[in-house]
């Protein structure tokens, strides 16, 4: 069956029966209610459009819409759009309310054009679906962040990734990030910079910038470009927006956040999603802190827990590889194995405390006279060893005898006075001149130890011959 011109939307029949519509009928409609004539004035309403605005209903019979404030603001511009029959429905904000108004026109028995309006409060339909958009973009961040710590074991590689995963979930195509580094920031990761305004920013450029973000504890956001133009690195690199977060975790300031956008024309800031940068910023804090702990798990894994120097595990994974590269590309590589001579004497004579200070200056010596591609192990107590990348056993000789030499002649523990001196035994191999493989070369450099040792100590011997597996 075909419903009636004369029923609204909800199925209520709205025929004017004389100069007013039906009373029951119009408080049966659950929503705010009114009939227009078609100049506008108000024929009939229900109780609850005057409660609605707050007017007593005695007020509003006969009156324009455009005469009622309320009215006007919520539905005249629609009435003023209005033509013939047709039918509009617009949300409209009011007093911090989303209204729905509908407005359908129809026409009585005889022939009069009626228009029906009706206001639905939308507030609660709205609000939810900005939550439920907004928990799903807190979704999408946390998880398209995490993914770049998850998926990379090469932690400078993952900050890059997270870096680029962030201008991902946010409206900006440039970004770079500034981390702590003693009382500076160094620049860690950056995207879609010029090689110019990276380098000044190595450089310390926005250095300032920084240390003003830290002190805040709100994102800072440039929109103005006047403000921007001050800035000269800022104007030649033509960024058009700036927004920065400080990133910290467990009270500790780790650095700061810059995103940026070039393309100033046409281009509207979110300030709804900027509510969303704390998140952001909490986030990518989180995982750095993450990427600290597992760089330092993956560090004292590797060193010894005393001197710093590299430990067995590492030296042992590194000879491996040296063996490697030596059979691959044909070059040699040499090792030297230190032991401190008559050590016992030390820590039966000073204390243990002594000997442990004496194996940290030891330590330190190693490491100045080597150069940045050998690899300093510490063997195990009082044994240290020296890997040469790509040398000859006649350089390796002349540099042990170096650092023989500089020991000799140190003082160490001064303050227990007159001082401690020792003295190094020293045994060298090299591959594949001596050995043949990893055990091969070790058993080469003891027995080249073992002779500096009987010959009187305070010596560097080479290994003699070849040993094969």
């Amino acid at each position: 069956m075909k419903k009636s011109e004369d029923a609204d939307s909800s199925g209520i029949n709205t025929m004017s029966r004389g100069n007013r519509l039906d009373y029951f009928t119009l408080e049966l409609i659950p929503d705010p209610f009114m009939v227009l004539k078609s100049d506008g004035t108000i024929l009939d309403l229900n109780e609850r459009l005057a409660d609605f605005i707050k007017t007593p209903k005695s007020e509003l019979i006969d009156r324009r819409v455009s005469e009622v404030e309320a009215l006007n603001i919520i539905c005249g511009q629609s009435l003023n759009s209005i033509k013939n029959t047709a039918v509009i429905f617009a949300v409209l904000p009011y007093q911090g309310m989303h209204i729905e108004v509908s407005i359908l026109p129809f026409k009585t028995e005889d022939g009069t054009c009626l228009l029906r309006i009706m206001l639905k409060d939308l507030s609660d339909y709205i609000n939810l679906e900005k939550t439920v958009l907004r928990r799903d973009r807190e979704l999408t961040i946390i998880n398209t962040l995490s993914s770049a710590f998850i998926s990379s074991d090469n932690m400078d590689l993952a900050i890059q990734d997270l870096l680029s995963n962030v201008l991902l979930v946010t409206d900006f195509d440039t970004g770079w990030l500034m981390t702590v580094s003693g009382r500076s920031f160094a620049l860690k990761a950056h995207k879609n910079l010029s090689t110019e305004f990276a380098e000044a920013l190595g450089n310390g450029q926005l250095e300032t910038l920084c240390r003003t973000i830290v002190r805040s504890k709100e994102p800072l956001h440039v929109p103005d470009t006047s403000e921007i133009a001050r800035n000269d690195y800022l104007r030649k690199e033509g960024i058009a927006f700036l927004t920065a977060v400080r990133l910290i975790s467990h009270q500790k300031i780790l650095g700061v956040l810059f995103l940026a956008r070039r393309d100033e024309k046409g281009y509207a800031f979110n300030f709804d999603f900027a509510s969303l940068f704390p998140l952001i910023g909490n986030h990518v804090s989180m995982i750095l802190e993450k990427i600290r702990l597992f760089q330092e798990t993956k560090r004292l894994s590797i060193t010894d827990g005393l001197t710093g120097l590299f430990n067995s595990r590492y030296f042992y994974r590194q000879l491996d590889a040296e063996i490697a590269r030596s059979n691959r590309y044909g070059y040699s590589f040499s090792l030297i194995l230190f032991d401190i001579d008559n050590f016992k004497i030390i820590n039966d004579t000073y204390g243990h405390q002594a000997g442990d200070d004496v194996l940290l200056e030891l330590a330190r010596i190693l490491q100045e006279a080597s150069r940045v591609t050998d690899i300093v192990v510490r063997y195990g107590g009082e044994e240290f060893i020296i890997v040469l990348p790509n040398t000859s056993e006649s350089d390796t000789l002349s540099l042990a005898e170096r650092i023989r030499s500089s020991v000799e002649q140190s003082v160490f523990l001064p303050n227990l006075a007159p001082g401690i001196t020792i003295t190094l035994s020293g045994g060298i191999a090299s591959f594949p001149l001596h050995a043949s493989g990893v055990k091969t070369l070790l058993n080469a450099a003891d027995v080249a130890l073992y002779a500096a040792k009987t010959a009187g100590k305070n010596t560097v011997v080479c290994f003699q011959g070849r040993i094969n597996e």
